[in-house]
């Protein structure tokens, strides 16, 4: 197994790999253990991945070479069994520093008033859902809280029982007929509503059947009017805020912090401007295609999440997918630019980042992510979230030697 540089400049490394018919079999035969994969292809597939990874590795760490994206691996079958592969690497750009301390940029002064918090303490309390027990018969608009048990055919079905349930009489937000027959119910009443399933339910076992369910009502409800009291306020069941004032100076603070942080992001992104238009850095394109195409992904998952799809996206706005990328373009550029040249400002100023800043951010984002540190690890590797702290301390250190 043999491999040369066939081209080599600012932009890409073209590596030629060349792998003989025996150590192809001996790296497909390896590609299986690893895998546990019978079929041959993927393997196959697998093992020039891996023994290309081996001469991108060796070559980088010859020339000191850093790769940009995804590299492209074209596969050349020869008559004797033996393979030559194609690496095409997008490489890292060079990146020429000018001047980065001493811009002087203020920060914005913060202030927040009265009424700034007044609003935003009634917008809170209006956000605000809180339920008390009535005496009364349950009504459109009252919550009850219930135990229920489903029944098909005198058998509890799956998926059909809950405990201490809160449910909104007129929110039709379980099948059809179920809140209707709930109109009425009393805390302490037993009883029993015979439903059947809408024809298209997704789960087909119960599509169109009728069932029964078993209630207890645990609790009738009804919604509290919102009102800036302190009376309102102890009902939101917070620890340290009993009152109006209280709830006001929480909230003052609040807005502060917020307001001084989008304070130092913008004074942030004004020094970085200025540091960007100092240096001098030649994207490559397949670097912006990258960082497009992430970027459509992420547009894409919103789309989603509001039942959309992206074509019907795409004809509502009445741009086509290249009017989009074009758009993107131009942005990500610059994203680039500025990842690049603090990634520069960070090698040359000697900041880094260790072991115990890597795993403190790890429990940071397992608290948000809310899922384990170590099973965050096997989707976020340690690299990525090293490169994010150095970024973030890059970025502290312009906004120190720049106000």
């Amino acid at each position: 197994m043999s491999f040369t540089i066939k081209d080599l400049n600012k932009e890409i490394a073209v590596i030629t790999l060349n792998i003989n018919k025996e150590e192809l079999e001996e790296a497909i035969k390896k590609a299986a253990e690893i895998t546990g994969n019978e079929d041959e292809a993927a393997n196959r597939q697998y093992a020039i991945h891996m023994e290309a990874s081996k001469a991108i590795q060796a070559v980088f760490e010859e020339k000191g070479l850093k790769l940009a994206s995804e590299p492209k691996v074209d596969v050349k079958d020869e008559e004797d069994g033996a393979i030559e592969v194609t690496i095409t690497c997008p490489l890292v750009p060079e990146v020429t520093l000018g001047q980065y301390t001493g811009f002087n940029i203020l920060k914005e002064a913060v202030d927040v008033n009265d009424e700034q918090v007044l609003e935003e303490v009634n917008r809170q309390i209006q956000s605000q859902s809180l339920w008390e027990d009535v005496d009364t018969p349950a009504e459109n608009g009252n919550q009850v809280l219930i135990d229920f048990t489903g029944e098909k055919d005198g058998v509890p079905f799956e998926g059909g029982s809950a405990k201490d349930y809160p449910l909104i009489l007129g929110s039709n937000s379980f099948i059809p007929g179920f809140e209707d027959q709930l109109i009425g119910i009393k805390k302490g009443e037993e009883r029993e509503i015979n439903v059947s399933f809408p024809e298209d339910y997704f789960e087909p076992t119960l599509a169109g059947q009728p069932v029964v369910f078993k209630i207890n009502c645990k609790a009738v409800q009804e919604q509290v009017k919102p009102e800036l009291s302190d009376a309102y306020v102890e009902k939101l069941g917070h620890e340290e805020i009993k009152t109006v004032e209280q709830l006001k100076a929480v909230t003052k603070e609040q807005l502060t912090k917020m307001k001084e942080q989008e304070a130092e992001n913008k004074q942030a992104m004004e020094i970085l401007d200025q540091v960007v238009q100092q240096a001098k850095v030649e994207v490559p394109q397949a670097m912006i295609d990258n960082q497009v195409a992430q970027h459509l992904n992420e547009l894409q998952s919103q789309i989603q999440q509001y039942g959309m799809d992206f074509n019907q996206y795409m004809e509502m706005t009445g741009q086509t997918l290249d009017d989009f990328k074009k758009q993107m373009a131009p942005s990500a550029e610059q994203e680039i630019k500025q990842a690049l040249i603090l990634a520069a400002i960070a090698e040359k100023e000697q900041i880094q980042v260790d072991q115990e800043e890597i795993e403190k951010e790890y429990n940071l984002l397992a608290s948000v992510y809310q899922m384990p540190a170590q099973q965050l690890q096997m989707f976020v590797p340690a690299e990525a979230v090293a490169a994010q702290l150095v970024q973030r301390k890059a970025i502290d250190f312009l906004r120190k030697n720049n106000q």
